[in-house]
């Protein structure tokens, strides 16, 4: 995917952002953005590939019972899916860190970012496995290094 540095997008306190098929990295970000966060970054990647054709399906049905353009904001749906899930994921944990490391999207990026032929091997719609399996990842000051994983099967207190 094509990278493109600013300092715009995405947001301060995030060093990259894929929107299929570009990759936004801060430019203060430029030398610690890695190999793994580019997998992470394709991972999301491909997210959104499977979840524009939801969309595009969506869009079209909406279309030939007469939505007219309204329909087009369902092409965006992996957009939606993630805000909607972000709030989901914040009443539930009540930190704005902890509902953006439970979204679905995210718990499969950074469980897989580091497994270079994840992609090759990924499931369509592998995120959904996400949503119910509870996978939990603990935001740690440096998660890239001492990230503590664990599932449901191994939690007693989820």
């Amino acid at each position: 995917m094509k990278k493109i540095y600013n300092n715009i997008i995405p947001f301060p306190g995030y060093k990259a952002m894929t929107v299929w098929p570009v990759i936004f990295v801060r430019s203060d970000a430029r030398e610690h953005f890695g190999i793994v966060d580019e997998n992470h970054e394709s991972i999301h990647g491909a997210q959104q590939k499977e979840m524009l054709v939801v969309g595009a399906v969506i869009t079209l049905i909406l279309f030939l019972i007469g939505c007219g353009w309204w329909s087009l904001l369902a092409l965006p749906v992996f957009f939606w899916w993630y805000v909607i899930e972000w709030f989901v994921r914040f009443l539930m944990y009540s930190t704005q860190t902890e509902a953006y490391r439970n979204i679905s999207f995210e718990q499969e990026a950074y469980l897989n970012e580091s497994d270079f032929h994840f992609l090759s091997k990924r499931k369509c719609f592998g995120w959904v496995k996400y949503i119910r399996l509870k996978t939990y990842v603990k935001n740690t000051p440096d998660y890239r290094n001492s990230m503590e994983r664990t599932t449901e099967l191994e939690m007693d207190n989820f």
